[in-house]
């Protein structure tokens, strides 16, 4: 799931990004009007879908597990290819 979502490292204590968050992170920062797509293609997985529940309701906001929240701009979108 840290490979998706992020963790925290046992040793340092510092947090990295996991490629989802990385993505929508640097898509939110992003301040222009175009469209952002992130595709998500292969099988739903139970764990990682429910984490997702924040994304996908009106909130449109990620919440990672280190407390950091990542809000989804109007011009983002997500397509899940399964």
């Amino acid at each position: 799931m840290g490979e998706l979502f992020g963790e925290v490292h046992p040793l340092t204590k510092e947090w990295t990004d996991g490629l989802a968050s990385s993505k929508m992170r640097n898509a939110a920062n992003d301040e222009s009007n175009d469209r952002k797509w992130i595709v998500f293609d292969g099988p739903v997985d139970a764990l990682w879908i429910e984490n997702m529940n924040t994304v996908l309701d009106d909130n449109m906001m990620l919440c990672l597990s280190n407390g950091q929240r990542i809000k989804l701009r109007a011009e983002m979108r997500m397509l899940f290819e399964v």
